[in-house]
């Protein structure tokens, strides 16, 4: 503490109730160790002045499972009053309350930290991103930049010349590159604001790295973006950091200088950056163009294995944020979110793998219905079942991220494929693509092998967890974080709870439209621009004025089937999980062709003669189709009842929870339903958290059954219950025998038909009985001691 203790204060014995109107985290004393300072806001006697205390580190545990939380009511019985006045919470209730009063939240404290060892605050839930008024107030300027007088010199000079030279000329530079934000405060370093980014720049003679260290990070970062054009002055160049990351070059004719990077510093020397506007840069400056690679879903199976490429797509999924621990032992964590978004040349999903980005007004705006350009993303082969592999894509530390209302002025929209893009998108029917959009929900990926030893093969080191083990995992889980163990027991139990049970009927059989290739600048944004959004905001009238603009983009949306031998359509599985309305009856065959991975090389047009099919979402009103009835089956096995009595400590978790279930994507509740798979803000935001109930109403994209097993420990002394989502998107693959027996399914070597054949498949049960399992579970803790497991795979033990 910064203060000797003074005394403590009682609050009475009721103690007295407070809303929580912000919390927010800094790092103080030993590394990883994170603090919280809260807003209150007393209620009761008119009081509306909030108060900002410490919170004991003891508390901690409430901040880290979000139980303790902005918009939350809380019962403080006893603060620690320090000799300076500030206090400190040392004893509080958590209560289930009605939201603040806007007098409380209309005006809120600087967000500075009490302590005043830092002077910034940290995201609460991770440290890619950047938190605070700081970062957010800057804008760019438009004001023309005073070149008279300066003698530039290029990059190539300056590696031949910077030795021994105490001030260095001007450089002008374009960006063409960009970096993710990294936070490198730790106790003992005595720095206001420890960040650090990377940007590549370029000129006629070369690429060389420049990095942007402290308090110039929230000034700049923020307003230095890909196809900026800048003026650098007073900077230092030194050796380079050998270990980081670096993105991967489109330029093959332009040399990169790896030997050195240029210091931005705020002080000794302080630089100066000037930011020149696009309507000043001149064409003899000899400025490289930005330029991409984008390559289309159809040939994404065929490029090699961490290639580097970029994407565009429509916005089908939006996964849950999950967090992963960066250490085993250690309380800083990675944030990720799983997307699919589709093209004009497949109906199988793009599959993307999205870390934060330090681009928060977009990372937690991702929604369905949206254009998503993504680029320098790594292409992921994962090896699956007989040999068969599935390519995705993850980010990197250099992938940028944009969605519709971002897209305006990105040197990508003159890109052809983006154009090419544009002209499908354009044609397509809005109505038939928030069909198939979902959000949130259960996803596992990407999907295991079907045998333990291609698991094993695959995995650095598989560590087994005893149920005893398991439980102290369980209780250590923070807010959202998702963790990946294995566990050996007996399955001794299975049931299985049907919900319902739909199965689609296609109709209306339809070519697909031609693409074709026109002007269309500035496109992605014009479709989902501020105005309309506002009419979908104030009335439900100017909503139908919207949709009938945006449904001239999305005109006859469908699905295009590629069969293969033995690959089976990722939408197919991945509609059939959602809606169980999209059944392909039929396929036609697509030529594809490995592609020159030159991306000047890729052709300037794609048609295709595939034939997609729509489904009718109407298909319970037709005459004669009665709705489905809920189906419960169950087993048990032989020696069940016996080991029940050897049972010393039993673990619940095999109830499917609702948070886990997917959601339809409803466009007039976009703000309501992302706020839930958001994580949750720092500060009270009236508007996203009162808009939450309005979520509840949002009916589920999934309506098939889940079976909930009973395992016990080889010493019969633990047992658990898990559940059990035989159809998720890892079903892609056709196995030859088209194995339908109970344990062929939990380790992953089914069809996707498997719904439909419960009956067949509870038949084979019993062959579970007293064989040993390696189980693969998935943990996720959804805040409010709400905690998902899931059971991925089960491996029959030899």
């Amino acid at each position: 503490m910064a203060a000797a203790e003074s005394g403590s204060l009682h609050t009475g014995p009721g103690g007295a109730v407070f809303w929580v109107l912000a919390v927010e985290r800094y790092l103080l004393g030993e590394p990883g160790s994170s603090r919280y300072d809260l807003t209150l806001c007393r209620e009761g006697n008119g009081e509306r002045a909030p108060l900002k205390c410490l919170l004991s580190p003891q508390l901690n545990r409430l901040v880290q499972r979000n139980l303790l939380r902005s918009g939350c009511q809380l019962r403080a019985s006893r603060f620690l009053v320090l000799t300076d006045g500030l206090r400190v919470l040392e004893r509080t209730e958590v209560l289930r309350g009605a939201a603040p009063p806007p007098a409380c939240v209309a005006v809120l404290p600087v967000p500075r930290p009490l302590l005043c060892c830092t002077k910034y605050y940290l995201p609460l839930w991770e440290e890619s991103d950047y938190y605070g008024e700081e970062w957010i107030g800057q804008t760019c300027s438009q004001e023309l930049v005073n070149l008279e007088g300066l003698r530039i010199i290029t990059l190539k000079e300056l590696e031949n010349t910077w030795r021994g030279r105490l001030k260095l000329a001007p450089l002008l530079v374009r960006i063409m590159y960009k970096s993710r934000l990294r936070h490198y405060g730790r106790a003992g370093k005595n720095v206001d604001w420890p960040y650090q980014a990377y940007f590549e720049v370029g000129d006629c003679s070369g690429m060389m790295s420049v990095v942007l260290w402290n308090s110039l990070c929230p000034r700049f970062f923020r307003r230095l973006e890909v196809g900026t054009v800048i003026v650098i002055q007073q900077y230092v160049v030194k050796d380079a950091f050998r270990m980081r990351t670096h993105p991967v070059s489109y330029y093959p004719n332009l040399k990169i200088y790896k030997e050195q990077d240029i210091s931005l510093n705020p002080w000794k020397p302080a630089a100066a950056i000037k930011i020149i506007p696009p309507k000043q840069v001149q064409p003899e400056w000899r400025l490289p163009d930005i330029k991409y690679r984008f390559i289309t879903r159809n040939l994404l199976d065929t490029v090699p294995d961490t290639y580097v490429c970029d994407v565009i797509g429509l916005v089908t999924f939006v996964g849950r944020c999950e967090r992963i621990r960066k250490k085993e032992d250690g309380d800083d964590f990675w944030v990720r979110r799983f997307v699919e978004m589709v093209d004009e040349t497949s109906a199988k999903p793009f599959i993307l793998e999205l870390y934060c980005t330090s681009q928060p007004e977009i990372y937690n705006q991702l929604h369905p219905v949206t254009f998503l350009v993504c680029t320098q993303m790594r292409v992921v082969r994962n090896k699956f079942h007989n040999g068969c592999s599935i390519a995705y894509l993850t980010s990197s530390s250099e992938t940028q991220i944009y969605t519709t209302g971002y897209h305006k002025g990105r040197p990508y929209t003159t890109d052809t494929r983006v154009k090419r893009f544009i002209q499908w998108a354009k044609a397509q029917h809005e109505r038939d693509f928030q069909k198939i959009s979902v959000v949130g929900g259960y996803y596992s990926f990407p999907p295991l092998p079907s045998s333990f030893k291609a698991y094993s093969q695959n995995m650095k080191e598989v560590t087994l967890t005893s149920l005893q083990e398991f439980k102290e995992k369980v209780e250590s889980l923070h807010y959202r974080e998702h963790k990946h163990i294995v566990i050996q027991g007996i399955i001794t139990a299975v049931k299985y709870t049907m919900h319902t049970t739909s199965i689609g009927y296609l109709i209306d059989k339809k070519p697909i439209q031609p693409v074709q290739t026109e002007k269309a600048d500035n496109e992605l944004d014009r479709y989902s621009s501020n105005e309309y959004k506002a009419k979908v905001t104030n009335n439900q009238s100017s909503r139908q004025d919207y949709l009938h603009n945006f449904s001239k983009t999305f005109q006859s949306f469908g699905q295009i089937l590629e069969p293969e031998e033995e690959v089976m359509c990722l939408a197919r599985d991945h509609y059939n999980l959602r809606s169980r309305k999209y059944e392909p009856i039929q396929t036609s065959t697509m030529k594809t062709s490995a592609p020159d991975l030159d991306p000047s090389l890729l052709p300037d047009s794609e048609e295709t003669e595939d034939e997609y099919f729509t489904a009718d979402e109407d298909i319970y009103e037709m005459d004669g189709v009665a709705k489905p009835k809920p189906l419960h089956c169950s087993w048990e096995s032989s020696k069940w009842s016996e080991t029940k009595s050897h049972v010393k400590e039993f673990l619940s978790f095999g109830h499917l929870l609702p948070e886990s279930y997917p959601q339809k994507f409803e466009y007039a509740k976009k703000e309501a339903i992302m706020s839930q798979h958001n994580l949750h803000p720092s500060r009270y935001d009236s508007y996203l958290l009162d808009s939450s109930n309005n979520a509840r109403d949002v009916a589920s994209a999934w309506s098939d059954g889940y079976y909930t097993l009973t395992i016990v420990d080889l010493n019969q002394e633990i047992a658990m219950d898990v559940v059990f989502v035989p159809l998720t998107t890892d079903k892609i693959f056709i196995t030859s025998a088209n194995d339908t027996t109970f344990i062929s399914i939990l380790s992953g070597g089914c069809t996707s038909e498997t719904s439909i054949l419960n009956d067949i498949i509870m038949a084979t049960v019993s062959e579970l009985n007293g064989k040993h399992f390696l189980c693969t579970l998935d943990l996720y803790h959804h805040g409010n001691d709400q905690t998902e497991v899931i059971l991925s795979r089960a491996y029959e033990k030899s």
